[in-house]
């Protein structure tokens, strides 16, 4: 191992690469992951203090705390030393000349100019670092998950182009929100989207490839960030990837989850890139000790044999929870978990949302959906959010109802209440 001041001097300029972003934070330390190389590192608490403080460039002397003097005492580095020169071995650390600001690879291709609400797009790592950025929108144009008729990989793009018709910001960076006459405010008041495009739209994605991992490793790095996570499906086997995302930042969870059908049959804990497919992979989030609840709205699928129990899952069949007293269902919701809600489209009635490719009679209205999901939202922390199954199909009326749902969510969730 050789020195990183070797050479140089005490005023070589160093920085944490800019491509490498925390994924996940551990009790012992945090997990990176480098969104050029695609490799992930696991690191211990000084070295992730170390790294969190080089995001702004520093000189080997400013760093090791020897200041301007040369006649500073060696002794005061001793425990620096050894860390920086481990740390830009594994080119964790690396030298610059001034601070660059760079894009995320290949990763999301291609941002698009205005996106989800009429946002700003961005690349990943610039949106991690705006601190305007509340809420970050990446889309994967999946359904190789599904178990019957595709078509939700072109959901994410649709979606866009008719979340512009409920809302729309003046200009891209706008948090004014736009007033509502029903609930007599502003919605989306001071709430900074960015949307980072699609997980590698260029390419054919592969079942639970490797564009699945990529997915978990954004939405836990923008979890990691404190920003909140949108994802656009896709089928629902997306959710999966996503959620564990958004474990490594929040590792006790609760699960507010949209659906006609229960998506697993009992808790899982094999391999879930053998089999998992839309319509089991919440076995695998059961079988997650992290997960500590699952509450489930709207299921009404008919199964050949009753779900295996379990203490950690409560569900509201059909549209019963529309009919409850709010207080009711919060009381399945522990008010000290944070949640990560996932909509599954068809949870609304096909009258309302035909573009699906699993429908089943009966469901939610437009209304009842909305107005559940602002009394959860409200009242919970929500710490992301999906929207999955929406299966564009001319119906332009289907998608400005899934793109309302969304906004309802994030204004719920994240928006100023004031006027």
């Amino acid at each position: 191992m050789t020195s990183v001041d070797a050479g140089m001097g005490h005023e070589r300029l160093l920085v944490t690469d800019p491509h490498l972003i925390r994924t996940a934070t551990r009790e012992d330390g945090a997990t990176y992951w480098n969104t050029s190389s695609g490799k992930r590192f696991g690191v211990g608490r000084s070295a992730e203090l170390l790294l969190e403080q080089l995001r702004t460039p520093m000189t080997y002397a400013a760093l090791v705390g020897l200041g301007a003097s040369p006649e500073a005492e060696p002794a005061a580095v001793s425990w620096a030393s050894p860390l920086v020169d481990q740390l830009h071995d594994l080119q964790l650390i690396v030298d610059t000349e001034e601070p660059v600001r760079v894009e995320a690879g290949d990763l999301c291709p291609a941002p698009p100019a205005v996106g989800l609400f009429g946002c700003q797009g961005m690349s990943l790592v610039p949106a991690l670092a705006d601190g305007a950025v509340q809420a970050v929108v990446v889309g994967m144009p999946y359904d190789i998950g599904v178990t019957g008729r595709p078509g939700a990989r072109f959901g994410p793009q649709t979606l866009r182009g008719a979340s512009r018709t409920v809302f729309r910001q003046r200009v891209p960076g706008d948090t004014s929100g736009m007033y509502d006459p029903v609930r007599g405010r502003r919605v989306l008041r001071g709430v900074g989207l960015a949307d980072i495009g699609d997980v590698s739209a260029a390419d054919v994605h592969d079942r639970n490839g490797e564009t699945m991992e990529v997915l978990e490793q954004i939405v836990g790095a923008t979890a990691s960030a404190g920003k909140f996570p949108v994802v656009l499906g896709g089928d629902h086997s997306i959710s999966l990837p996503a959620i564990r995302g958004v474990l490594g930042a929040h590792p006790r969870l609760g699960i507010i989850h949209f659906d006609a059908h229960p998506d697993y049959r009992r808790a899982r804990d094999d391999d879930w890139r053998a089999s998992c497919h839309h319509g089991n992979f919440m076995g695998w989030l059961l079988g997650d000790p992290r997960v500590e609840r699952l509450v489930q709205f709207g299921v009404r699928q008919l199964i050949a044999d009753e779900i295996a129990p379990n203490d950690k899952v409560s569900r509201w069949p059909g549209v019963s929870a529309a009919t409850a007293t709010p207080e009711s269902v919060l009381e399945d919701l522990p008010s000290d978990l944070p949640y990560y809600v996932t909509i599954d489209v068809d949870c609304l009635d096909p009258l309302v949302m035909p573009s699906t490719g699993t429908p089943l009679p009966g469901g939610f209205t437009h209304l009842q959906l909305v107005e559940l999901l602002d009394g959860l939202c409200g009242a919970r922390e929500i710490v992301g959010v999906d929207i999955v199954e929406y299966m564009p199909d001319g119906n332009h009326y289907a998608g400005h109802v899934a793109a309302d749902v969304l906004l309802r969510v994030l204004d719920s969730a994240l928006g100023d209440r004031g006027q």
